[in-house]
């Protein structure tokens, strides 16, 4: 009988050599625990990996970790995933940026409660992360398990800011968790207009469609606005689009667009996109998306691939792509601005006017929303 035994573990043995060679195939079912096993080391592994290339620093390295497979929201022994453990170490900002365009999640907590913002703000040493943060969608006022808001736990660099006093209000206030805080206006000085039909889900009759942005009107945003007035992006980014070569449309061609959106249901989107004239658009943490319209120029640096600083020059005010700027005149001129969260959906979508002054606010701070004594409806 040990004999017996002897040979059938030797049996087993030389399989497994074999099998290890890839020299023989076994069943299925035999295979199945080997393979798991091999795989959850290769995952552990992984992730192992993810959080090592942070402490490095290294974003190309980490980018690369993830599309082998390392999950970007899995935790390590502490509770933290790979965005809370960058926050606080106090990583590069081209990492957290990485880790938000590979699909962290800004606003998992840790078993403590703790977030990626409540990290950003006690270790940051600026407060360019805690805006990365923001800009992406994190929540202020998620509160970890001593009831503690990304506020209360900020260190000195954070609470020397004008980032502070925001904090402070928004961990107060109901946040939607579908959009980003942190954002500024396109034209220094501006608030939203004060009129419901410069705001996105306003009709467009002329061309039987809908209103997917912004309109900045002299008169009604608190400042002048005149052609050529600095555009400016409202988050930090990188440039995707930037129409250099724009060329306007003439009144024939103009005409022929407005006719075929009168004979569709709904302006069509290649007919809205030419309607919007000279345009750049630009992607922000979390992949939401700035789409600035009708400019007159763009800034020779402004191109494909570019990062910008939140505040930066992108355009300025002009009226491409409408009717006065087919007529050949600068008649009309405007910022129009969209915010898109990817290609999904844009700011203030199927909402009322008062729903969007109210998300606004939350976006773009409530300095830049008028009055309700002054809206026009």
């Amino acid at each position: 009988m040990r004999r017996i035994l002897l040979f059938l573990l030797f049996l087993v043995a030389v399989a497994l050599v074999l099998w290890q060679l890839k020299l023989v195939q076994l069943p299925t079912s035999f295979q199945l625990p080997f393979s798991a096993n091999r795989e959850a080391a290769k995952a552990e592994q992984a992730q192992v990996d993810l959080f090592n290339l942070i402490v490095q620093n290294d974003a190309a390295a980490l980018m690369g970790q993830i599309s082998a497979g390392a999950n970007v929201n899995m935790a390590n022994a502490s509770g933290q995933t790979a965005l809370m453990y960058a926050a606080s170490t106090k990583a590069d900002p081209s990492i957290i940026t990485a880790l938000l365009k590979a699909g962290a999640d800004v606003n998992t907590q840790s078993p403590d409660g703790w977030t990626s913002l409540m990290y950003a703000t006690r270790d940051s040493e600026s407060v360019t992360v805690p805006y990365l943060l923001l800009n992406a969608g994190a929540n202020p006022s998620l509160r970890n398990n001593e009831g503690q808001s990304a506020a209360d736990v900020a260190g000195i660099p954070v609470r020397a800011s004008p980032l502070f006093r925001n904090l402070e209000t928004w961990s107060t206030q109901v946040i939607n968790p579908d959009w980003p805080l942190g954002y500024i206006v396109p034209v220094e000085g501006a608030t939203i207009s004060s009129r419901a039909s410069h705001l996105p889900g306003s009709l467009r009759a002329y061309r039987n469609g809908t209103h997917e942005g912004f309109d900045f009107y002299g008169g009604v945003v608190s400042v002048g606005i005149s052609y050529g007035t600095p555009i400016v992006a409202v988050a930090a980014g990188t440039v995707i689009r930037a129409d250099h070569d724009y060329v306007e449309l003439t009144q024939e061609g103009y005409d022929q667009l407005i006719a075929a959106s009168l004979n569709s249901q709904i302006t069509p989107p290649e007919i809205l996109d030419k309607l919007r004239g000279r345009q750049v658009w630009i992607e922000h943490a979390g992949g939401f998306v700035s789409r600035y319209a009708h400019l007159s120029a763009i800034p020779a640096d402004i191109v494909v691939g570019v990062q910008v600083v939140q505040g930066q020059e992108v355009g300025e005010t002009g009226n491409s792509g409408t009717l006065e700027a087919a007529q050949g005149t600068q008649d009309g001129p405007h910022p129009h601005v969209e915010i898109w969260k990817g290609n999904e959906t844009y700011l203030g979508k199927g909402l009322e006017p008062d729903q969007i002054w109210d998300l606004a606010a939350q976006v773009f701070g409530e300095k830049a929303v008028p009055p309700k004594a002054n809206r026009e409806y």
